[in-house]
């Protein structure tokens, strides 16, 4: 048998080499133009499937020689159903000509087994067959301006529907593993590859009137295209199974099965989307079963051991374990904002009254190719759903999510405002494939789909919105990069209601504390390694935090964030206790005290209370174009008469500019000080308009190096373009 090892790995060469051959030179047009994205598999993995199939009829064959039950052979046929999922723009027409998405069609195999023992109730499974996975689809019904009617002669508008048929015919090669739990009865699983045979496709069109006929040739139904489809050349699956064993001879088998094949990689993509078929159906298969070989059984012969020696008394003294070592020192810091530490810390808590005011970016975004309104984007289902909107309640969130609320916030307005008119201006990419299929019609239909909601859901009158569409946006952004064509894909909301689209301000209670967070530094020594790290702090015996050196949390570093715990009352000195614990049981514990500020103002500890010791507010107001330190869009007199009027001359007023992660990084930070300072240039000229001598601004870079926003989306990046400013006055002085 040891040859079979090497003609395994032979072949499997040989079929590497035959695929890559094949795979040059096969081209496929899927629908003529639309779907002209190619696969390519992966060898390594189809190499090492090889070895596996290999290594497992290597074994099986060495092994079913040393068991009782035969090795069998059959030839089988079965019948079943191709259930298929894709998502296939209707092929040779506009882009709302429909969607194939559900499919199906009956599938027929022919198939020769095997089954290998290798032992008592498990074998493996090989098999070779021709299967037909092949699917039929149809789209909903749509309407279409030019049919005639046959008993008018007219040209009318009609109702069709189109439907689409592949046949996907493949030979596979399959390995389960089966289990006989008893009886005859078999449950198997295991996978295989399958490589395609044919993969083509007809496509046809029918009117579902019965009194109109198509021009060209006075039918109800009309062939636009067919031909093959580019696909991949192996095809992974997984397969289960169930069947039992009816004897009809001592060698003979009649066997029923029932299996299911279901798909891990796809028979082709288009646009990201899969088309996959999922087969189950019934088999029947007569199984020849090979003459075992018989075992001569020779019976054991029994050992004569010799006699047990005597046993001799030892005593046996336990040797004394010596301590280990373990020596700790532990030390609480504190930890500014910026990163410095501050020996021996005195915590200070604050109720902070903030305000936080952003921008209503008058953009939303779509996916590639798409005119639906993506999930990211919070959406009512009806008018009384909507009723629970609460734009009070929108201080939970940054600027980012309060974005996804935009058309929220947009509806909300125009009913305390019923007057009021938008423009929802729909524009796409050029360059992005799922855009450039769609051509025209997707801008079309983007800000469609923006109108229909606020119609539906916040009742506003058709009259009222006005739909426009055009190709790239006004300022586009580089159409060439991904990025660029994701911030190209969206609608612009204009109005001349200048409220419906002015900041979001809201307000909330915080408390803070200085410094912000606690570092506790220890310095452990032991010879045993440690086992345990727990630090507890207290606050008059109530513990307030627990930390863990050794979870995998904490990455070995013991801080302790005061402002998110929130949990400080009172004036009372805060405790700290460090336990350690090696593993050899020995236990060291280190005790600190950390000072809380005394203030007499600090009365407040929740956000519901209505004092403040200071109060916070930020601007998120000043948005930038890529790569530019010119405002997108100019502020209004009022919105800057608004931050001016704040700052009085106790005021630390702060402007920290920031950019996207796009880009060079030396040059993001070089912008985003080239913002701070052109929003400061803006606000010193609105406070000498007021007459207001302007206090010292404190300016800021951090370039792309404090990312505000999700980058990964165009929304983000559009945000991350800012200037915050920031103004705080203390309100007990």
């Amino acid at each position: 048998m040891n040859f079979i090892l090497p003609l395994f790995l032979t072949l499997q060469d040989c079929c590497h080499t035959f695929w890559l051959m094949i795979h040059k030179e096969r081209r496929g047009i899927w629908g003529g133009k639309i779907l002209g994205k190619s696969w390519h598999p992966n060898i390594e993995n189809f190499g090492q499937l090889s070895v596996l199939v290999s290594f497992l009829l290597l074994s099986s064959s060495v092994t079913a020689q040393e068991i009782e039950r035969p090795v069998r052979v059959g030839l089988g046929a079965g019948l079943g159903s191709n259930i298929s999922n894709s998502y296939i723009q209707s092929f040779a027409g506009s882009f709302l000509c429909g969607i194939y998405q559900k499919g199906s069609a009956p599938g027929t195999s022919f198939f020769g087994m095997a089954e290998i023992p290798f032992s008592e109730k498990f074998s493996l499974m090989p098999s070779v067959g021709y299967h037909d996975i092949s699917s039929a689809f149809v789209t909903n019904p749509f309407t279409i301006e030019h049919a005639l009617d046959i008993t008018t002669h007219d040209t009318i508008p009609v109702y069709r529907q189109r439907n689409f048929t592949t046949s996907v015919k493949t030979v596979s090669l399959d390995a389960l593993i089966a289990f006989r739990p008893f009886g005859n009865l078999h449950l198997a699983a295991g996978g295989g590859i399958a490589f395609l045979a044919t993969h083509s496709y007809d496509q046809t069109e029918k009117l579902l009137t019965t009194t109109v006929v198509y021009r060209d040739n006075n039918l109800s139904t009309h062939p636009v295209n067919s031909g093959t489809f580019n696909a991949n050349s192996i095809l992974a699956v997984v397969d289960v199974a169930a069947g039992y064993d009816f004897a009809l001879s001592p060698k003979v088998n009649f066997s029923p099965q029932i299996r299911a094949s279901l798909p891990i990689t796809p028979i082709t993509t288009t646009n990201g989307w899969n088309y996959r078929t999922w087969s189950i159906g019934g088999s029947i298969s007569l199984m020849y079963a090979f003459p075992t070989a018989e075992y001569e059984t020779v019976p054991p012969q029994p050992i004569e051991l010799p006699p047990p020696a005597p046993v001799a008394e030892v005593t046996i003294t336990e040797p004394v374990k010596p301590r280990s070592i373990l020596r700790v020192a532990v030390k609480a810091v504190g930890v500014t904002e910026s990163g410095e530490e501050v020996q021996e810390p005195v915590v200070s808590i604050q109720n902070v009254r903030v305000t936080d005011v952003a921008p209503t970016l008058n953009y939303l975004f779509f996916d590639d190719g798409s005119a639906y309104i993506p999930n990211r984007y919070h959406s009512y289902s009806n008018m009384n759903d909507a009723k629970s909107f609460n734009p009070r309640s929108l201080y939970k969130f940054d600027a980012l999510g309060i974005h996804y609320e935009v058309l929220n916030i947009l509806g909300f307005r125009m009913q305390e405002k019923p007057n009021s008119k938008i423009t929802l201006t729909g524009t796409r990419s050029l360059h992005s494939a799922g855009d450039s299929t769609a051509a025209s019609d997707i801008s079309l239909l983007r800000a469609e789909h923006a109108a229909k909601y606020l119609q539906d859901v916040w009742g506003v009158a058709p009259s009222r919105i006005r739909i426009k569409s055009r190709a790239l946006p006004e300022q586009a952004s580089d159409d060439n990069a991904p990025t660029g064509q994701a911030e190209n894909r969206r609608i612009e909301i204009t109005t001349n209601t200048t409220s419906l689209l002015e900041p979001v301000e809201t307000h909330r209670l915080e408390r803070t504390a200085t410094p912000p967070e606690i570092s506790f530094l220890s310095n452990i020594t032991s010879d045993a390694g440690i086992k345990s790290e727990i630090i507890t702090i207290k606050q008059s015996g109530k513990v307030l935090k627990t930390l863990d050196a050794l979870s995998g949390t904490t990455n070995g570093e013991l801080l302790w964030n005061i402002g998110d715990d929130n949990m400080i009352e009172g004036n009372d000195s805060v405790t700290w206790e460090s336990n350690i614990i090696d593993s050899l049981g020995q236990t060291a514990t280190i005790a600190g005290v950390i000072r809380i500020k005394k203030e007499i103002h600090n009365k407040t500890l929740h956000v519901s209370d209505t004092t403040a010791d200071k109060s916070l507010e930020r601007y998120h107001l000043l948005l930038f174009d890529y790569s530019s330190s010119a405002e997108l869009s100019s502020i209004s007199d009022e919105i800057f008469d608004r931050i001016a009027g704040s700052i009085t001359p106790d005021s630390r007023v702060s402007l920290i500019g920031h950019t996207d992660i796009t880009g060079d990084p030396n040059y993001n930070e070089h912008l985003s000080y080239d913002r701070a300072s052109h929003a400061s240039a803006l606000l010193s000229a609105r406070l000498r308009k007021l007459g207001h001598q302007a206090p010292q601004f404190n300016l800021e870079a951090r370039g792309a190096k404090d990312i505000l926003f999700d980058n990964t989306n165009a929304e983000g990046r559009f945000l991350s373009r800012t200037v915050r400013i920031t103004i705080e006055r203390d309100l007990n002085k």
